[in-house]
């Protein structure tokens, strides 16, 4: 039997000159969850933390919160990719021409995008991130969205599972991924516009937070082709995770999909389409 490759659809590092402000700064913002970092931020710390863990690869988002830092991280991501770090380039909202860098970005040969409602201070069913949306889509880019709360934020609904729902239905050819099943502590909404659909959701946080029954239920429900395993790291520990996802009510064959087979499809690694769920 061939060991599976199990890939975190959610993880994240920066350029190791700014690691350990960065780390710092986000760890200050973490107000009731408590934030605290789990490795130290870098390319280098991420690759121990998954070797740790028994994960061999892992999506890598980063997040542009201002136009100037575009190109400059789809550049980044250029320069650490590999065959274990799936690097995602960052369009913010305010970047005068979204399509043009998309274009440079696929033709780095870069998969994906993140976008952060939150920081970007932007909603996520904006016309701005409709059109960075529209424009991934037809590019053939995955299209990470930090879903529901945030804890620098916590008044805010920029990336409520409503506008969520709004921009996947706007974009429904998109490869989206709706991080935190979909909306941190919002799951009454998630519920309701996210669970049963055919977005992609990560658990992040979410196996820490949701009542056990509750998450079982929106398990049942969702189908388990677009359910995939993520951390957030550094935020979480890629081992802990790793363990309470392992013990979630899922059969083997929808464990291995979750692990590895899912994000491959997400990331375009494998076939994009999903048959029917029977």
């Amino acid at each position: 039997m061939a060991v599976l490759d199990i890939i975190d659809a959610h993880a994240h590092a920066f350029p190791d000159p700014i690691a350990n402000h960065a780390i710092r700064s986000l760890c200050d913002q973490g107000l009731w969850l408590e934030m605290r970092n789990h490795h130290d931020g870098t390319v280098g710390g991420l690759l121990a933390s998954m070797d740790s863990a028994g994960i061999r690869r892992a999506v890598l988002c980063s997040v542009a919160t201002k136009p100037t830092q575009v190109e400059k991280i789809t550049d980044w991501s250029v320069a650490v990719a590999s065959e274990r770090i799936i690097p995602f380039a960052s369009i913010h909202p305010a970047y005068e021409q979204p399509e043009r860098e998309i274009e440079r970005v696929v033709g780095l040969g870069l998969r994906g995008l993140k976008f952060h409602p939150q920081y970007m201070n932007c909603a996520v069913d904006d016309p701005r991130a409709v059109r960075i949306a529209r424009a991934a889509a037809k590019a053939g880019l995955a299209f990470v969205i930090h879903a529901g709360y945030h804890p620098a934020y916590p008044k805010l609904d920029e990336a409520s599972p409503l506008r969520v729902r709004r921009l996947h239905d706007a974009v429904p050819d998109l490869r989206l991924l709706a991080c935190h099943m979909g909306g941190l502590d919002d799951w009454q909404s998630v519920n309701d516009y996210i669970i049963g659909s055919d977005m992609y959701v990560e658990t992040s946080f979410a196996l820490a937070m949701f009542p056990p029954d509750v998450l079982a239920a929106m398990l049942a429900r969702h189908d388990p082709r677009r359910l995939l395993f993520g951390t957030d790291t550094p935020w979480q520990n890629q081992t802990q995770e790793l363990e309470r996802f392992r013990g979630l009510p899922l059969t083997p064959e929808a464990l291995e999909l979750a692990l590895s087979t899912n994000a491959l499809r997400f990331i375009g690694e494998a076939a994009a389409s999903v048959p029917s769920r029977a």
